[in-house]
């Protein structure tokens, strides 16, 4: 445990699987919760997803695993027997959070619902994942990221030049975008239960994150505004669209305030007359003549290397950057210098460099790099903490009510 964290002290009791809430769960515990992760027989399903994209899911190496799950302690109980609920309750009993993704029916099933649980533990914050929210027609529809997150927002379908296949969905964005909203979320609750001694029910659905973060076109697609959606390569903002350049990289441009740069970045190119042109002086006047000014900048950039516009347009200030590959980051100099990065061995001995969680603090400096526990590795000492003796334990274990590391038994 972090005991000189700012969430030391709290317990967190997580019954959840694959990304969302694990990844919060992650983030929790960075600060210092105690997080106790609480495991069917077979485990969180995602201690084997990391072979479909390439990665090894051995005990001894499961890379996908430790980067939702470092830091946490985890063990085995059988929800589905008498002894096995008593043992979930008992723990429950001592957490302040209880953090998962079942589905509301489910959760009910279980009496983990809400209402059941508040009157027992009236501190209590429950945080809950949903796929689509906790009410209406597709309350009970199962929702990972690349369905009620890309799929139901939009993203998908619009982000594409029409008529393109649709957008490959980056793995696990919404489902980390919802589990550090989620972790905001229940730091608000627990910093207002210290004002009112009351627990609270926090909950972060994917589809209503992908609302949230695609705000900004969901609202102006509106007939009322009318921005179209898919845009064809001669629709869009011509200064927030990519540029090739001569030697085939491409070059990405957020030039957001018209009037301060439009005239730093004409002389950055090279063409001062572009800045008296009529059709472009102003945003309102670029946007109805925005496809001549795209096919005017592409034969602008093909004039030189990205090697010579990256330091032209850096000189003038301009926001832009060259498209990266994904495999390129792990070698990103910012990335290292920011800690954005880092180094770990496996328990195998082997090393991999991987992402870290991106919230940082002076004044606690470095967060812990603790690999993700093995399943039901920390069982025991969780049932010797909530009270079992020794025999209770081997009688748990026995009717298969709870499950321990073979390394701990």
């Amino acid at each position: 445990m972090n005991q000189d964290k700012p969430l030391s002290g709290y317990r967190v009791v997580e019954l959840s699987t694959f990304v969302a809430a694990p990844s919060c769960g992650r983030l929790l515990a960075d600060w210092g919760a105690d997080v106790i992760k609480v495991e069917a027989g077979i485990g969180d399903p995602f201690r084997y997803f990391g072979a479909t994209m390439m990665m090894p899911t051995k005990e001894s190496e499961a890379p996908a695993w430790e980067l939702f799950n470092a830091n946490k302690r985890a063990t085995v109980m059988n929800l589905k027997t008498d002894e096995g609920q008593e043992a979930f309750h008992k723990l429950l009993a001592t957490a302040d959070v209880f953090l998962t993704n079942n589905r509301p029916e489910a959760l009910k099933k279980l009496g983990l619902d809400y209402e059941t649980l508040k009157e027992k533990y009236p501190k209590l914050i429950n945080a809950i994942v949903t796929g689509f929210g906790e009410k209406g027609p597709d309350v009970d529809m199962p929702g990972f990221d690349v369905v009620a997150f890309w799929a139901r927002s939009g993203f998908l379908a619009d982000l594409v030049k029409p008529d393109e296949y649709p957008v490959y969905t980056p793995a696990g964005f919404g489902d980390l975008t919802v589990g550090s909203t989620l972790f905001a979320g229940i730091c608000a609750a627990l910093l207002n239960r210290g004002k009112t001694g009351k627990g609270d029910k926090v909950s972060v659905s994917l589809f209503g994150a992908s609302v949230w973060y695609s705000s900004l076109m969901i609202t102006s697609a509106q007939p009322r505004y009318g921005n179209e959606f898919p845009k064809a390569r001669f629709n869009g903002n011509p200064l927030a669209i990519p540029y090739k350049a001569k030697d085939g990289e491409w070059i990405m441009l957020s030039i957001i305030e018209h009037e301060r740069y439009w005239g730093p970045f004409c002389e950055a190119l090279g063409r001062k007359d572009l800045v008296s042109d009529a059709r472009f002086a102003t945003r309102e006047q670029m946007m109805l003549n925005k496809a001549a000014l795209i096919e005017t900048l592409e034969a602008i950039f093909l004039e030189k290397d990205s090697t010579e516009w990256l330091p032209i347009l850096q000189k003038a200030d301009i926001v832009h950057d060259k498209l990266r590959h994904i495999k390129d980051v792990v070698k990103d100099e910012q990335a290292w210098a920011n800690n954005y990065l880092y180094n770990f061995t496996f328990p195998n001995g082997e090393q991999a460099i991987l992402p870290a969680t991106p919230i940082q603090s002076v004044e606690i400096g470095d967060l812990p790099r603790e690999r993700g526990p093995f399943l039901g590795e920390h069982t025991k000492e969780i049932m010797e903490e909530l009270g079992y003796s020794t025999e209770q334990i081997e009688q748990l274990k026995t009717n298969k009510s709870i499950k321990i590391h073979p390394s701990k038994a």
